[in-house]
Parts: structure tokens; sequence; C-alpha cells
């Protein structure tokens, strides 16, 4: 099939660059929706010649992908398809529920891990844990470790080891002053290890967090992650819904492993290095955030840096730390501190500042065989894009 030319860019966004080129404004940058659309749109039939040869059932892979992209309202241009095509093969090599090496092993040593707290306690209470079964089954979680396959055989064990103990049955129920003491919430939940699932590897809690989704269960969103359609939905709306205006598809693919903005605000943290009397790690996040996504107490460094740069620049701390919570959006770039710091910095140095930057963030993971980094991700998965892109 001949596909149609490149698309000329639209009018409001040329007229935007201009806007930003006469004005020479360094806080002035223009917002592209997710990917620039220069290419086809593509329909479920032409898009399945951009999935990898040797992948099963093309075509219902094209479809979802195609599906999920007009699920948040975009056009399946060549480059958004791609940049899905992309992430799938880097997160899963195009399987909807990917197995995992050495899954029990990962598994016990994560329990111990998380009993660890317990000092001699430990080892009997992890025991007490699995020596119990799901209701209606005679076969214990000890048993079913060792038959772990994929995430998703682990994440319907923890819920079935979550509904015994909610169950009060023996074993589980024994471990309850501990899961209180350890968790501090008294759930098991909080011992589940999946946070991610699906062909694109999505946090739950994004899913979870999504339109229509508030009365579904904890397990229902989970289940849907595992569908391949399910996915691949919650990863295209993860990787392109929303705005930022990065000139390199690379950097939304680092923002897909470090979190919105990752790479924008390493930029930020740079500048705040040159700024400042701080050396900063530059892992895209000016704020500290626990476990579920809120932001905590404790002050980083990155904050610190910001509020010495604004006792300096005219304008108050509670201003500063008021935008650094917009660092999650593209708000952020409307805030005094991104254009008081572009202006600094581009006054310093005679140039105007780079609005993202690759994030410095290490990757632990006993899924993965060395220690990696979400450079090392996202130069990977624009390997696969570009590869992807060929295919034209």
């Amino acid at each position: 099939m001949q596909l149609p030319l490149k698309r000329r860019l639209p009018a409001a966004i040329l007229t935007a660059l201009l806007i930003c080129v006469f004005s020479g404004l360094s806080g002035c940058v223009t917002h592209s929706e997710d990917v620039p659309t220069l290419t086809a749109i593509l329909d479920e039939k032409s898009a399945v010649r951009f999935i990898p040869p040797g992948i099963s059932d093309k075509e219902g892979w094209a479809e979802d992908i195609v599906a999920a992209i007009r699920m948040i309202e975009k056009d399946p241009t060549i480059e958004r398809v791609c940049a899905v095509v992309a992430v799938i093969r880097q997160e899963s090599g195009f399987q909807k529920d990917p197995a995992v090496s050495n899954l029990p092993k990962i598994v016990r040593d994560g329990l111990n891990e998380k009993f660890s707290s317990l000092g001699p306690l430990a080892s009997p209470a992890v025991s007490a844990l699995l020596s119990g079964s799901a209701p209606g089954s005679k076969e214990s979680f000890e048993s079913r470790i060792n038959k772990l396959r994929t995430e998703k055989d682990l994440d319907r064990m923890f819920r079935d080891i979550e509904a015994a103990y909610r169950g009060k049955l023996p074993g589980t129920f024994a471990v309850a002053g501990a899961i209180s003491f350890l968790l501090g919430k008294g759930s098991l939940r909080d011992l589940n290890p999946v946070t991610t699932a699906g062909s694109m590897q999505v946090k739950v809690s994004f899913a979870q967090e999504q339109k229509g989704n508030s009365e579904l269960s904890d397990a229902d969103v989970r289940e849907q992650l595992y569908t391949r359609a399910g996915g691949i939905r919650y990863g295209t709306a993860r990787l392109l819904g929303y705005s930022a205006s990065y000139d390199d598809i690379i950097y939304r693919f680092a923002d897909y492993n470090a979190g919105l903005f990752a790479s924008r605000n390493a930029a930020v943290q740079n500048m705040l290095s040159d700024l400042t009397a701080f050396s900063l790690t530059e892992d895209g996040d000016l704020l500290s955030y626990d476990s579920d996504g809120d932001v905590s107490a404790q002050e980083t460094q990155s904050l610190k840096a910001l509020l010495s740069f604004a006792s300096t620049h005219d304008y108050s701390a509670w201003t500063a730390k008021r935008d650094a919570r917009k660092e999650k959006s593209i708000e952020f770039e409307e805030t005094t501190t991104w254009k008081e710091l572009r202006a600094a910095w581009e006054k310093k140095k005679g140039k105007v500042p780079a609005y993202a930057k690759l994030p410095n963030v290490e990757l632990n993971s006993p899924k993965l065989r060395k220690t990696r980094s979400t450079e090392w991700f996202a130069k990977s998965v624009k390997k696969h894009y570009l590869e992807c892109r060929a295919r034209e």
C-alpha cells in the first residue's frame, strides 16, 4: 500500500514557533501534543506491516494498538504506532503475560526481605504465611510458589493470600500481628510485589486512576492489564496521553521508565546545579514520593537547591514549593520557577537552555541480569522505534 506524503506542519504550530523565535523568550516553549505527527494515519490493516517479524497474530496486535491510540483521541500515525510497538517490544517481546525467569526464587527472596525487620521471627512468619491455601483449595501457597511462571500467576497467588488472610484461615491469620507490625496497615495487599503488569508493564496504580475505573476493584483492573487489549490500552495512555515539548522521542521513552516529565525535570535539575552551590543527581524528581506516588515530607536536595535559587531571585519559598508540586504536569511550565530559572540560566550561559535531558536513574530489579539505567532503557526502546520506522 502506498502511503501518503508527509503532512505539512499545522498553521497553529508554525505561528507559535514564529512568535517564540521573534520574541526571544527563553521560557517560551511550543507544546506538542505527544509525538510530532508528520506521516500517514494508519488503519488496522495498514498497521500490520509495522508489527515485528515473527510475531503471531500480527493482525490482532495491530488492531489493539490502533484502537488504543484512538481511545486517547489521537490519530494512529506511523510515529505513534511505532512508539507503542517499540515499548511493547522492549517490555514483553509481544507477550501479553510475559514469563519471568527464576520467579519462585525471586518471590522467596522478596518475602524474606520484606519480613527481615522481624529478626528471628521472620522465617516462622513467612512459613506461616505460605502454609495456608486459597479458599476452596487444598494446595498450599508454598507449593504454588514452585509453579509460578508469569507475573499473572504471582499476582493471583498474592490476591489469594489476601483473601485467605481476610477469611481468617489457619496459617495466614497466625501472622496477622506480624503483618500489622511490618506494614503498619495490616493489609497483605502491600506484600504483593506485582506493581506493573501486561505487555507494556504499566503501573497498576496508573490504570486504577484512569477514567471510568473508580468503581472497579483492584483485581478487576489487574485482570484487564493481563489482556492484550487492556495492557496496550493503558500503556498507550501512559506513553502518549500527555503533552510535552520534546524534540526527540527518546525523552518520552525515558519518561515511560522514570516517570511523567522526568526528562524535562532532569534538565531543570541540571540548570539548578549550574545556578546554585548544589550538585544534583538528575533523576527527574524535584520532590520525594512514597510507594503510592504521593509527595512525602522528606526534603530532597533538588528542593533545597530550588529554595536556594528562589531566595536569590526575589520569590518566596512558598511559591517555590507550590511550583515544585506541579513537576508532574505541563502546568509546571507556567510557573515562576520555570520562567525565572530558564531566564537566569540563559543570562549566565548566553544560550537557550535545553528543554530535556535523559534522567540519571539506576534500575535495580530481580528480573534484570545486571544493573541498568533509564538511559539504557530509553536508547533500547529508541532502537526498536527506528527499526519499526524502517518498515515504512
